[in-house]
């Protein structure tokens, strides 16, 4: 299983930009000839630009997390053998997937997290370049989530292989040219799934963190179905509009900068940190949960 686990390295993130680069343009070749206007050039380049950024960040992370995932194996609770079938394989995949829909639901429900991805989902385009959208901050957070594969036994090349595997399943739900996919919808996440994930309506925010199976936010309340009657609106509730990748990149930082700054006290700056993006400390803030609370009362949502 050796050969297996170097054969999924083989794809990790760093290698799949070039992969979803092609994507891109052939993505860009299919919105042409369909005459849609699902693209645009300073966009686009932001988001390659933001890619490149997180591949090297993934490169330079690497060594230093499978140093710390090595050092956590030792004390791993269980000694399966994760990679003695194909059964144990998928088992391995599924929980890792399961702790990637937890750091996907973290970092949109934490502000420090959101600092990290909100650059995801500026753009208020939906396309394959926006899939590139990921922070240099997040190859450093992401790993964290995964230390429990670790300690049930699992090999880091392992884990590191499969969340790889993990992120390249969601390139190709980062588009508006396929449309619902039936019975699939039920299991696996699909572009529909994550356009509700990407849109900005009420409606829709902080819904589907899935990676690959959708049927972990059908157990934990956060599933939302694309709805024909309303028609995701991409990006941010507050719109970012620009397309420099240094703003894109830092913009939320420099907010909790500044709110920390002004802080009425040392508990109400660590709320600017770990409570949810919107989080006020008169309580007066406009979290997710409370913006969707006050649409349902006024029969909105």
């Amino acid at each position: 299983m050796l050969d297996f686990l170097n054969g999924l390295l083989a794809i990790r993130d760093v290698d799949q930009i070039w992969l979803l680069i092609g994507f891109i343009g052939i993505e860009i070749g299919l919105v042409w000839l369909l005459r849609k206007k699902y693209y645009e050039a300073t966009d686009t380049l932001c988001s390659v630009t933001l890619g490149l950024a997180y591949a090297l960040s993934i490169a330079l992370a690497a060594g230093t997390v499978l140093a710390v995932y090595y050092w956590v194996h030792q004390f791993a609770v269980t000694d399966i053998d994760w990679t003695g079938s194909v059964v144990a394989i998928l088992g391995a995949y599924v929980i890792v997937d399961f702790l990637f829909y937890w750091y996907h639901r973290a970092i949109h429900e934490v502000r420090l997290g959101w600092a990290a991805h909100v650059n995801h989902h500026s753009s208020q385009f939906m396309n394959a370049g926006t899939a590139l959208r990921s922070s240099f901050v997040e190859a450093w957070f992401e790993p964290i989530f995964l230390i429990p594969a670790v300690l049930l036994g699992m090999d880091p090349l392992m884990v590191v292989a499969l969340i790889s595997l993990n992120h390249l399943y969601q390139y190709w739900l980062h588009t508006r040219i396929i449309g619902k996919l039936g019975p699939m919808e039920w299991i696996m996440n699909t572009p529909s799934h994550h356009r509700v994930h990407h849109a900005s309506n009420i409606r829709y925010c902080d819904k589907n963190y899935a990676g690959t199976f959708i049927v972990w936010d059908r157990l934990f309340g956060t599933f939302e179905a694309e709805r024909d009657d309303e028609p995701c609106v991409f990006g941010i509730r507050h719109q970012l509009e620009t397309r420099n990748p240094i703003k894109v990149t830092f913009h939320e930082w420099a907010a909790i900068a500044r709110d920390i700054r002004h802080a009425p006290s040392l508990r109400a700056a660590f709320g600017y940190l770990f409570q949810p993006p919107g989080w006020s400390p008169d309580g007066n803030g406009e979290t997710t949960r409370a913006v969707q609370a006050k649409a349902r009362a006024d029969g909105l949502i």
